[in-house]
């Protein structure tokens, strides 16, 4: 019997063995061409990064030391940002207010607005024939600096350069209570008031760290948890522009791609908490370098993050023409 059953068994394994092989099923030709022109446009491949660019791009702050240094930001705009630059903001310093008419006449790009401190009330502001907006630092909150912003606020745009510490908890908090109290007591029926946060997008000092520390530095949390609290702040809007510090604008390909990344990192949260219809767009900061390669640079990583033709749009030049009235 054991006999015939180990004969029965070899019999059933020689059987699978000379089994022929199943046919392995193969993917149509078709497979591996193009889709027809129908699927393409049902399905299409989301356009590349490099080739996403704002339709129109309006620059909130160009900030000059003097009349003169106009024509040197002019110079450096680069191909790409010049042929799209529909309008500026021009961020005057007080030893130039003077010269506000020959700066709106010379200039080979359309002010929409100057930018002034706020503490200047010279009569060549007031008699200036174009739209005047307000700027202050923020370092820790005053009485006088809270009552100074809501007057300015009344009459319109405050532009405010954040030097608190972003780094911690503490930096934050204390931006958070200085809007607080210059929000306090706002009449609803009131023209509606715009604060323009710079030195926020990103912070300063938060472009020498590499990207694989950032996300578990403790700054870097900070800024996650608080960017959702500022957006609460409904007159609120964030201006994308270089941070102000003494690194300028790389213009190299490497470091490009270094600071790219880094910008990626920042912008994600804000454009979590604000959507994009909160963000300005803006190339200078007293130490910003090349207009033309920070364009290229904020470009590229509000491309990358996804954001459709609309908020690129948005950001670049639609949000600044809705706040400055351009």
């Amino acid at each position: 019997m054991a006999s015939l059953a180990t004969e029965s068994s070899n019999a059933s394994l020689s059987a699978r063995r000379n089994k022929p092989a199943k046919a392995i099923p193969r993917l149509p030709m078709s497979a591996f061409s193009p889709p027809n022109s129908g699927t393409g446009e049902r399905f299409p491949l989301p356009p590349s990064p490099t080739t996403v660019h704002p339709t129109t791009v309006l620059d909130s702050s160009a900030a000059i030391s003097s009349i003169d240094t106009l024509g040197t930001y002019t110079a450096a705009l680069g191909t790409s940002l010049s042929s799209r630059l529909s309008g500026v903001v021009v961020s005057v310093p007080e030893s130039a207010v003077g010269s506000v008419d020959q700066l709106i006449s010379s200039s080979k790009v359309p002010v929409v607005a100057i930018s002034v401190p706020l503490s200047d009330s010279s009569p060549a502001v007031a008699a200036a024939n174009i739209k005047v907006v307000s700027n202050t630092a923020f370092t820790q909150t005053s009485p006088n600096l809270v009552q100074s912003v809501k007057q300015a606020l009344a009459k319109g745009v405050v532009e405010i350069n954040v030097k608190s510490d972003l780094s911690t908890d503490a930096g934050w908090e204390a931006l958070e209570e200085f809007l607080t109290s210059v929000l306090e007591g706002r009449d609803p029926e009131a023209t509606k008031p715009a604060i323009i946060l710079s030195n926020v997008l990103p912070p300063a000092d938060s472009m020498d760290k590499s990207t694989v520390s950032l996300l578990s530095h403790p700054s870097y949390l900070a800024y996650q948890a608080h960017s959702a609290t500022l957006s609460f702040y409904e007159p609120v809007y964030v201006r994308l522009s270089p941070p102000d510090t003494d690194n300028t604008v790389p213009s190299d390909a490497s470091a490009t791609l270094e600071w790219t990344n880094r910008l990626k990192m920042y912008l994600g949260p804000i454009i979590e908490a604000f959507g994009f219809n909160r963000i300005i767009f803006a190339t200078s900061s007293s130490q910003s370098g090349s207009p033309g390669n920070w364009y290229e640079m904020a470009r590229e990583a509000v491309a990358e993050l996804g954001i459709d033709q609309e908020g690129v749009d948005a950001i670049f030049g639609g949000n600044a023409k809705a706040v400055y009235g351009a």
